[in-house]
């Protein structure tokens, strides 16, 4: 089974590295000339714990070779795995540029391709991208959908940091599928890479694929604005400590402790972006999200309510050199 991956970022790096650690042939691409070089020669252009190791292993080893040809990259595989950035517009909608991009290669290689080829996409995007990316498939290539070529919308719930142990050992797979055919070949290349440490795995429609990885992180972004709501609270509460609350509210296994943490808020490449354009895409069906317009509002005056604080011990803060402890983008 041999596999591309188009988009050498956080998500489509870590996958290379870990299907190549576990004997797949990988052939990777991305569009940025320099960032392939880095990559080639074994470097790791981010960090990421661990990942250095395994893509020096990956490249001395060949099993994971980049091409600059993204036709060569669909021609010489059976699978391709799409995960290219869908950046914030300005409106907070999901830009579609990389995806598009990418389909269009894909698109101009089936054309050519005789054999069957599953295109799986592994980028975060709103419910009915996968339906109309079938479609512009089919449209560049001459080739049907179900009959010609596979596809399925498989979102990555990785987190940066700890994207190595994630990919290697995720909670869940979710499949998305196009047809029955589709589904069973992505199901059978996960339980060879998982092996026997296979995880729970759901197949379902393409686009209830797609809303669970926006539901999934508008839900973890909530915790963590509702435990600084808290924190507010607390404040004003004589002997309330936010931290024991927490502790004692995460002791519930329905609840869980994992972002129970008052601080800052949330921020990095993921959270504030999905949940900008989960509520663009809401709008365009005149639906309204108030708990994930209050989860975005309560996070974007946590830093001011940090700022009233330090006032309120401080005095005024001009002229004061403030060092700042742990710069993590999420608790």
């Amino acid at each position: 089974m041999r596999l591309s991956i188009f988009g050498l970022g956080h998500v489509g790096l870590t996958l290379a590295a870990c299907l190549a650690d576990n004997g797949f042939q990988v052939l990777g691409y991305d569009v940025d000339e320099k960032k392939s070089h880095m990559i080639s020669n074994g470097r790791v252009p981010f960090h990421e714990p661990g990942l250095d190791i395994l893509i020096g292993k990956a490249i001395s080893s060949k099993r994971l070779c980049l091409t600059s040809d993204p036709e060569e990259a669909v021609l010489s595989s059976d699978i391709t795995f799409i995960t290219v950035g869908t950046p914030e517009k300005p409106d907070g909608s999901a830009d579609l540029t990389y995806v598009d991009e990418a389909l269009k290669s894909i698109g101009s290689a089936l054309s050519r391709k005789k054999d069957y080829h599953l295109v799986v996409l592994r980028s975060t995007v709103p419910p009915g991208t996968s339906r109309e990316a079938v479609k512009a498939l089919e449209k560049i290539s001459g080739k049907k959908g179900e009959e010609n070529f596979g596809f399925c919308f498989n979102p990555e719930f990785l987190r940066e940091g700890n994207a190595v142990q994630d990919t290697l050992y995720p909670d869940r797979i979710i499949i998305g599928e196009l047809d029955k055919k589709s589904g069973d070949l992505l199901e059978d290349f996960y339980k060879r890479f998982h092996s026997s440490k296979m995880p729970p795995l759901l197949r379902t429609t393409l686009e209830n694929a797609e809303l669970i990885k926006y539901a999934a992180n508008a839900f973890l972004a909530m915790k963590v604005s509702f435990i600084n709501m808290i924190a507010r609270l607390c404040e004003r509460i004589p002997h309330a400590d936010v931290e024991v609350v927490a502790k004692g509210v995460g002791l519930d296994k329905r609840i869980g402790a994992y972002f129970l943490k008052a601080g800052l808020g949330f921020g990095g490449s993921c959270f504030p972006k999905d949940l900008k354009a989960l509520l663009a895409y809401a709008k365009r069906l005149n639906v309204r999200l108030p708990l994930v317009e209050a989860t975005l509002q309560i996070n974007e005056d946590q830093p001011l309510r940090a700022m009233q604080l330090a006032e309120e011990l401080l005095g005024d803060l001009k002229g004061k050199r403030i060092a700042i402890l742990g710069l993590a983008f999420k608790p």
